[in-house]
């Protein structure tokens, strides 16, 4: 997979996965099972949250920017158990084999190129389009964090945007969907199919599928080629990580007063 004596890094290969991984019923059952845990975190944390009048039911409002990252750091939190359950069970590999083992700082070199080539192509690509669109969207996350008023506030969504989110979302996005699209489709193809699903994922409206969507596509392609390159989910985490932390302590200094 990868050639040690030198830290540029070799050409990705396919993985060779067992006969039975990735079988296509199993793999579809494991992405029904995986919504219907985000919902079930979903409808038990309302519950609980009505029921103790953290959350008014009668008012959107009522729901302050803490209430929505705690709602969200849990949903993701069951989501991330799930997902380290049952990933080893479809691809028929344990989680060492997909990457979960302590990174080389090799890798870590790696993880830390992808981050500037994720920061220049998601940063351009999404200056282009609002230039030739003439709008600017920012993700639900950034308009998010501009209506906290408070320093917890703000260091909690700080942690769940460079801790928690870059280790749910390469979970699933790398060590299950593009692992599971390998099985069936060359690297490139599997790259470009997560890479849009990541984008989609954060797009809240259809303006955003272009203004959001688009940019963080090619981010998450940029993604897909560390854990190719690395097969190393720790790297993955650090790229997503960093390239999370530089885009919010810019919206900390020149955005937020």
């Amino acid at each position: 997979m990868r050639n040690n004596s030198t830290w540029a890094p070799s050409a990705p290969l396919p993985t060779n996965w067992a006969p039975e991984a990735w079988n296509p019923l199993f793999t579809a059952l494991a992405v029904v099972g995986a919504f219907i845990v985000i919902f079930a975190a979903v409808f038990a944390y309302l519950a609980i949250a009505v029921s103790t009048h953290a959350i008014d039911p009668r008012s959107v409002a009522g729901v302050s920017p803490a209430q929505q990252l705690l709602l969200q750091f849990v949903v993701f939190a069951f989501f991330a158990v799930y997902l380290l359950i049952v990933t080893p069970l479809v691809a028929q590999a344990p989680l060492r084999a997909l990457g979960l083992r302590a990174p080389t700082g090799r890798e870590l070199g790696i993880g830390a190129l992808g981050a500037l080539a994720m920061f220049v192509l998601v940063d351009g690509s999404g200056s282009l389009i609002a230039t030739l669109l003439h709008r600017h969207d920012t993700e639900q996350a950034i308009a998010l964090l501009k209506d906290m008023k408070t320093l917890g506030e703000r260091t909690f969504f700080f942690l769940l945007a460079c801790a928690f989110a870059p280790f749910y979302e390469e979970l699933a996005f790398r060590v299950f969907v593009f692992n599971a699209l390998t099985r069936y489709a060359s690297i490139g193809v599997a790259a470009t199919i997560s890479g849009i699903l990541f984008g989609l994922l954060h797009a809240s409206s259809v303006p955003e599928l272009l203004t959001v969507g688009v940019p963080l596509a090619l981010g998450g392609i940029v993604l897909a080629y560390v854990y190719a390159y690395t097969r190393c989910f720790w790297a993955n985490v650090f790229t997503h990580a960093l390239f999370n932390a530089i885009s919010t302590l810019s919206i900390f200094l020149f955005h937020v007063s």
